[in-house]
């Protein structure tokens, strides 16, 4: 025999010594504890699980919040924002680019540009009948190198006539003032025929971006 049945067996005698009201006291008593104990448990643990179901409520009712078309909509609309608004800053970058390679071009001649060196041949060709030069040779050569640093050599430009030397000279000075990055790289004069016949090698120029 174990102790708890002892003390079951002790607590029997003691009851046995009370009169009967005072024995059904204590029986009503004790069910009464022990009912008492049983609902405490069971509505603590009806309480955990309701917390538990509230919890899970909640977190249902946010993930179908976010799943919602209303939901998908907005982010729809929060990222055509941000597409539209970083295609605008494309947009105004490049034409700051553009703008600023124009005003480049135009006030300082640092950009080498195709149309303009078209515009220039014309020029020149122009003044060298201005002048009375008699032209007998005007070729350009794609060269496309590095000159120096950032600076490139895309055009060399072989001119090849005959005029009096003042013409000459008056000819490779309106080469010098056109406005590009030019350098004349040299120039051949000869001087035994009845006008001097001269040879000149220009090189046109540009900053590299």
């Amino acid at each position: 025999m174990n102790s708890i049945e002892e003390q079951l067996i002790v607590l029997d005698e003691q009851l046995e010594t009370y009169d009967p009201t005072q024995r059904w006291f204590i029986y009503l008593v004790t069910g009464i504890g022990i009912l008492a104990m049983s609902w405490m448990f069971f509505v603590s643990d009806m309480l955990d699980q309701l917390s538990t179901l509230q919890n899970e409520h909640t977190n249902l009712i946010t993930q179908i919040q976010q799943s919602s078309p209303e939901a998908y909509q907005a982010k729809i609309t929060h990222t055509t924002q941000m597409i539209l608004e970083k295609k605008r800053m494309i947009v105004d970058i490049e034409n700051q680019k553009q703008a600023l390679l124009i005003q480049i071009s135009q006030s300082q001649g640092l950009l080498f540009d195709n149309r303009q060196y078209a515009e220039i041949l014309d020029l020149l060709l122009e003044r060298s009948v201005q002048l009375g030069l008699n032209i007998e040779l005007i070729q350009s050569e794609d060269t496309d190198k590095v000159f120096f640093g950032k600076v490139k050599q895309f055009k060399k430009l072989t001119i090849k006539g005959s005029a009096n030397f003042r013409e000459i000279v008056a000819f490779l000075t309106f080469i010098e003032e056109q406005k590009s990055l030019v350098v004349i790289d040299n120039v051949q004069i000869h001087s035994d025929e009845e006008k001097p016949v001269f040879e000149a090698t220009v090189l046109y120029m540009g900053v590299a971006l």
